[in-house]
C-alpha cells in the first residue's frame, strides 16, 4: 500500500500549557520585552502556540497581569525576608535596600509590574499583598523603636527613596556623573540615621 510520505518533523512541540507555565513564561517575557509589550498573542508566540489556547488557563490579559503582579509581590516578600533574617537596624536596612536594587536591575520587567498598580486600588487582594511586602521592612523598623502607622509610613518613605533612585539609575540619568554605588550606600545610611532620630 502506497501513500504520501509524512511531512518531516521539526522535532519541536509546544510545551504543555498550564497556568503556572504561562505565568512563568510571562515573567520571562516581561524582563525581555517589558510590561507594555505583554499581550496574549505575543506570549502565545513565545510559547509556540496560538492566543486562544492560553484562554484555557487564563481568563483574560488582565487576569494574567494580575497573577503576574501577585507572583512578583510574593517573590519580593520572600527576598526581603531572606536577606533580613538574623539582621537588625542598619545592617538589615542596607541588606534589604541592596537586594531591592539588585532585583530591579536583574528583573526590570517584573519590577515594572510591581509598581504599575496603586496600593489602594480596586483589587483588595493586591492591596493586602503589597502591604504585606512592607512587613519585612516594618519588622526591621521595630529595632529602631518604630511601630504601627509610624513604621508603615517610614517603610513607605524608605521605599519611595529606593524606587526613585532605582528609576534614575535604570534610565541612565546618573551615568558618568557620580559613583552610583557610593551614592546609594550614603542615601541608605542617611535614611537609617533618620529612623534613629524619629
Amino acid at each position: 500500500m502506497t501513500g504520501r510520505p509524512a511531512p518531516p518533523s521539526s522535532g519541536r512541540r509546544p510545551a504543555k500549557l498550564s497556568r503556572d507555565s504561562i505565568v512563568n513564561a510571562a515573567l520571562t517575557f516581561l524582563d525581555r520585552d517589558g510590561w507594555d509589550a505583554l499581550t496574549i498573542n505575543a506570549l502565545a508566540t513565545q510559547l509556540g502556540t496560538k492566543g486562544p489556547s492560553l484562554y484555557n488557563h487564563v481568563d483574560s490579559l488582565e487576569d494574567l497581569r494580575r497573577t503576574v503582579r501577585m507572583r512578583v509581590v510574593g517573590d519580593i516578600i520572600d527576598m526581603l525576608n531572606t536577606v533580613g533574617q538574623g539582621r537588625t537596624r542598619d545592617d538589615a536596612v542596607m541588606a534589604m535596600a541592596s537586594a531591592y536594587r539588585s532585583y530591579a536591575h536583574h528583573h526590570p520587567g517584573r519590577y515594572s509590574a510591581f509598581t504599575r498598580m496603586p496600593l489602594g486600588g480596586d483589587d483588595p487582594e493586591f492591596t493586602v499583598a503589597t502591604r504585606a511586602a512592607a512587613a519585612p521592612v516594618i519588622s526591621v523598623l521595630a529595632s529602631y523603636g518604630l511601630d504601627g502607622e509610624d513604621a508603615f509610613h517610614a517603610a513607605l518613605e524608605f521605599w519611595s527613596a529606593l524606587h526613585g533612585f532605582v528609576l534614575l539609575e535604570m534610565t541612565g540619568v546618573m551615568n558618568g556623573i557620580v559613583d552610583t554605588d557610593t551614592v546609594f550606600s550614603d542615601m541608605v545610611m542617611r535614611l537609617a540615621a533618620g529612623m534613629e532620630r524619629r
